[in-house]
């Protein structure tokens, strides 16, 4: 897939494109893993220097929003333990 399809894909789901990434200011974009079915919120994805795309995300400590955020990334080889929420 050629470096324009993902980020014309990225911006029709809710991304605005910047100089090196696709950013999400809302909490629209919600990823789960599918073994732990831990829900992940999308807050960009950045396309490295051979154009794949690397999604970073974060999810909430503890049982309200108030606690901190941790985040991770999510590498091409992996997309296939996620689905969309």
């Amino acid at each position: 897939m050629s470096k324009n399809i993902y980020i014309e894909s990225l911006v029709a789901l809710g991304g605005k494109k910047n100089k090196d990434a696709i950013d999400y200011v809302a909490d629209q974009l919600v990823i789960r893993n599918k073994g732990t079915k831990i829900e992940y919120t999308v807050k960009k994805v950045r396309l490295g220097r051979d154009g794949k795309p690397v999604v970073v995300c974060y999810r909430y400590y503890g049982p309200d929003k108030n606690n901190k955020k941790t985040y991770m990334r999510i590498h091409p080889k992996d997309f296939d333990k996620y689905e969309p929420v």
